[in-house]
């Protein structure tokens, strides 16, 4: 469960007309009809795998440069 401020909390609770607690309490199938409820039209879901994240492609592709390797290259440039 996510941890959130206070402040967060009475935004929730002003906006939706639920405290956190009945929020996180809900199942998808009232949580469908609560968005339903709300917007008249209910949520979209992506089912063509060609649109759905595969995460972080710098990742993928060994683009980030960790802390280890930047300390090694300056260790190099001072011997």
């Amino acid at each position: 469960m996510a941890i959130i401020s206070g402040e967060a909390r009475k935004v929730l609770e002003k906006n939706l007309g639920l405290s956190y607690e009945q929020l996180c309490g809900l199942d998808t199938h009232e949580e469908i009809a609560f968005i339903v409820a709300r917007t008249g039209k209910g949520p979209q879901f992506i089912h063509d795998h060609r649109k759905i994240g595969r995460g972080n492609p710098l990742l993928a592709q060994g683009k980030f440069t960790t802390m280890e390797e930047i300390n090694t290259k300056i260790d190099a440039l001072y011997k």
